[in-house]
């Protein structure tokens, strides 16, 4: 069955990709629903990720268009400004920006199946008028955010496609990116994600 939240991760054409896996097996099927409620929340609640993550990452803001903080559960077409701990974007101010491409769920109860997902990819600078992509990677690259219950088991995964540093002749940032890339992929996301991940499926308030 391939359902249109797994629809929402591209193919893999260039570059890395990542996928990254954590789920846990719930007592009954009305926790398993109730925790699949709270970590689609968990995801939705983009400012909060830094919490959710439950260690020292990247700080996250959900933004509108033009680049004012949100405070209310991410919606397509918000972006997301990051900070990340290492030197910023000239052409990001600092930042590094994604943008929210698409929201899905799908539901089928016959199968006690249901699915939740938000893809973003890299994207420019909403407080300048430049077109060039704010972040270490290009605007090829994606990462997809997925959860998924079904019946008692409860999932949560993130799918990185095309990750291909951001560079070019005229970019302020090129040596920058490459270098985050690098340390993007030896070191530093996997861990990221994980905690990321496993903070949306934290259910020890269910106990």
């Amino acid at each position: 069955m391939e359902d249109d939240t797994h629809k929402l991760v591209p193919e893999q054409k260039g570059g890395v990709q990542k996928n990254i896996r954590h789920d846990v097996v719930l007592d009954s099927i009305d926790d398993a629903e109730e925790l699949f409620v709270i970590a689609k929340d968990r995801l939705l609640n983009v400012s909060q990720w830094q919490q959710t993550a439950a260690s020292a990452s990247a700080e996250f803001q959900l933004t509108d268009k033009y680049g004012n903080e949100l405070g209310r559960p991410a919606h397509s077409n918000d972006l997301i400004r990051i900070k990340i701990p290492a030197p910023g974007t000239d052409t990001g101010d600092g930042y590094d920006w994604v943008h929210i491409e698409a929201i899905t769920y799908d539901d089928y109860p016959d199968q006690e199946y249901e699915t939740f997902a938000m893809r973003v990819r890299p994207t420019t600078n909403p407080k300048t008028s430049g077109d060039e992509t704010a972040h270490f990677f290009s605007d090829a690259a994606t990462s997809t955010f997925v959860i998924e219950r079904r019946a008692r088991h409860v999932i949560a995964l993130y799918h990185g496609r095309n990750e291909i540093p951001n560079t070019g002749p005229d970019l302020p940032d090129t040596a920058r990116n490459v270098t985050v890339s690098l340390g993007a992929w030896l070191l530093g996301s996997d861990a990221q994600w994980m905690s990321l991940i496993k903070g949306f499926l934290d259910h020890d308030s269910l106990d």
